[in-house]
């Protein structure tokens, strides 16, 4: 991404960024976002790339790939929306989605 949402880079550090990201669906509750989703489909099948809040102040980072988790981590909200956003982008153009 180049400019915006996070400036001045472009990368996107909190889960109010990829609200702002149209193809991403974030809900919320009592004002606090419960969960933020990027579904795609692709050569039949159906990817969803989720993130929601965890203990501790964690966030979780989920990629499902139809019915089945494929690829689960936790950590650092900032870091798991650039990761998220790698996953996506390498789905996208046809890589494997952890870019091996």
């Amino acid at each position: 991404m180049n400019g915006r949402p996070g400036e001045p880079d472009g990368r996107v550090t909190s889960v109010a960024e990829l609200d702002r990201i149209p193809a991403w669906t974030v809900t919320r509750t009592r004002g606090h976002w419960t969960t933020a989703e990027r579904v795609l489909t692709l050569g039949g099948r159906r990817w969803v790339v989720g993130l929601t809040p965890a203990a501790g102040g964690a966030t979780a980072l989920m990629l499902w790939r139809d019915d089945a988790i494929v690829a689960h981590r936790r950590g650092a909200e900032a870091a798991l929306c650039q990761l998220a956003l790698g996953w996506v982008a390498n789905l996208l153009a046809g890589r494997p989605w952890d870019g091996r």
